[in-house]
């Protein structure tokens, strides 16, 4: 046997005991992370957001049981995380190299392994040596012996918890009293709020006298200037307009009916309600009134 069919051989032993790893790995970690988030009412999120919350009911039919959309959802969400921190758990051991395991595992073979694969291409007597000696120590090594039997214990042991938790929460449908709605009340004092700055509305400005720095304007009445987007606009009525002007416009302030007075000499005219009754005793009085008047 040659020094790369042995490292070829225990590199396949050495991935299919970390596949192993990975995939216990995996399941305890989604299956623990369904099981809290099936605890903490997680289901609820659905119901907080109106475009998701037509799904909060709804549910689909897999070989007889029914599967509501926010627990299928959730589950993908466990098995997302399961994923990355799996991998973030066996980033470190998908690094060593083969080599480096056996010759951990197997003193006899430090430096040796490494020097005679490096050389595999080499042919000299003392190449040819150390290959000899190297698939001679070889046959001592036993692939079981690459077994982590402490990490298979621990990730046997986690999936087992996470079994027995999730099983208990699906049968029993225990949950908190904490919903996702209290915590979104917990956290809502803590966030900024949006604060107006009124860039939009009209900012009063108070006029002042010299004397006593006082207002001139009633501060109960109508403002007379306003401040529009930096600008002052005046809001004094011109007198004699009424309600109100139309700016650009000449106000049309005739009457509509009324109706000009002929071009004729201006001349004494009687009244049509003279009346003859007068007070008794003061007629001779007023007619003299009335005659001087008329005289001038």
């Amino acid at each position: 046997m040659k020094v790369e069919d042995f490292i070829r051989n225990i590199d396949t032993t050495i991935k299919k005991y970390r596949r192993l790893y990975k995939l216990l790995d995996i399941i305890s970690i989604t299956f623990l992370s369904y099981a809290i988030l099936l605890i903490t009412n997680m289901e609820m999120v659905f119901g907080m957001f109106p475009a998701l919350e037509v799904y909060s009911t709804a549910s689909i039919s897999v070989l007889g049981a029914s599967l509501s959309y926010p627990r299928i959802f959730l589950f993908f969400l466990s098995l997302a995380f399961g994923l990355l921190l799996t991998f973030i758990l066996h980033i470190r051991d998908d690094k060593r190299d083969t080599i480096d395991v056996v010759e951990e595992k197997y003193p006899a073979l430090n430096e040796r392994l490494s020097t005679a694969y490096d050389n595999r291409e080499v042919d000299n007597i003392i190449v040819a040596d150390l290959r000899e000696n190297v698939i001679r120590a070889s046959t001592n090594v036993v692939p079981a012996t690459f077994l982590n039997k402490k990490r298979m214990y621990i990730g046997l042991f986690s999936l087992l918890i996470a079994i027995s938790l999730l099983t208990y929460v699906s049968v029993s449908e225990y949950r908190i009293s904490s919903t996702p709605e209290d915590l979104k009340d917990l956290l809502d004092p803590l966030l900024p709020e949006n604060e107006d700055d009124g860039s939009d509305l009209a900012v009063m400005e108070e006029t002042s006298d010299e004397s006593g720095n006082q207002s001139s304007e009633d501060l109960l009445g109508e403002p007379s200037v306003v401040i529009v987007e930096g600008k002052q606009v005046d809001l004094t009525l011109p007198p004699g307009t009424g309600t109100g002007f139309t700016p650009g416009e000449q106000a049309n302030t005739t009457p509509e009916d009324f109706l000009p007075s002929y071009a004729y000499e201006i001349s004494v005219i009687s009244s049509s309600i003279y009346s003859e009754e007068l007070p008794e005793g003061y007629e001779s009085i007023i007619k003299q009134y009335f005659e001087e008047m008329a005289g001038k």
